[in-house]
C-alpha cells in the first residue's frame, strides 16, 4: 500500500513522501478539527477501545491545517 502512495505523492509532485501512517493521522487530526465526535473518530480508525483514540488524539496539537 505505502509503495502505491509513493507513486501517487509522485505523479502529485508533493515532495515528500506519505505512508497509511499520514493518511491515518491526517483523517484523525481533520476530524478533530472540525469537531466530529471522539467515538465516530474511533470506529473510522477501527480502534478496539475509546481509550485508544483518546491516547492517539491526546498526541496531536490544536494548530490551524494548511
Amino acid at each position: 500500500m505505502n509503495g502505491y502512495l509513493k507513486i501517487i505523492a509522485d505523479d502529485a509532485r508533493i515532495g515528500e513522501a506519505f505512508t497509511t501512517y499520514t493518511i491515518r493521522h491526517s483523517q484523525a487530526t481533520i476530524a478533530k478539527f472540525i469537531g466530529i465526535p471522539t467515538e465516530i473518530m474511533s470506529e473510522g480508525l477501527a480502534h478496539n477501545f475509546l481509550r485508544t483514540t483518546e491516547i492517539y488524539l491526546k498526541s496531536f496539537t490544536n494548530t490551524v491545517l494548511d
